[in-house]
């Protein structure tokens, strides 16, 4: 057995546990968007207004929570590819997994957009729904 084996075990620990988190996050990446498009949708079934501002602001809340959820996942996965990063420092034989030059933005960043452009509809919804006159 080489020197380099124990780093290459812990190696493969990290990367399983960046892969899981990062698995983790589309997952619920994806719940957050289906349940944010149900409100959307469900909206546009009630006309009384106290129903319409209840999903509103539900709506606003889950977006809310999404978005600091998904501020806290991206930072256990860039944890995990800082720790891949060190461990690659200490031993010139392991790959770098997790290359810092790569060009263009990642993914998880860019998905940030999602939660605030449905927190801005919901506000929008909200002050629309304030200011327009009661029908009937």
């Amino acid at each position: 057995m080489t020197e380099i084996q124990p780093e290459i075990e812990k190696l493969k620990v990290i990367t399983g546990m960046q892969q899981s988190e990062a698995s983790i996050h589309w997952a619920r990446n994806n719940i957050f968007l289906i349940c944010s498009s149900i409100l959307l949708l469900a909206l546009s079934q009630f006309y009384q207004r106290l129903f319409q501002l209840a999903i509103v602001a539900l709506g606003f809340i889950i977006n809310l929570t999404w978005l600091l959820i998904q501020y806290r996942s991206s930072k256990y996965i860039l944890h995990w590819k800082t720790e891949s990063r060190k461990l690659r420092a200490q031993a010139d034989d392991i790959p770098d997994i997790f290359p810092k030059k790569l060009k263009g933005i990642e993914m998880r960043k860019v998905v940030f957009i999602l939660p605030i452009a449905f927190m801005v509809i919901w506000a929008l919804i909200f002050v629309f729904s304030l200011t327009k006159k009661a029908s009937g």
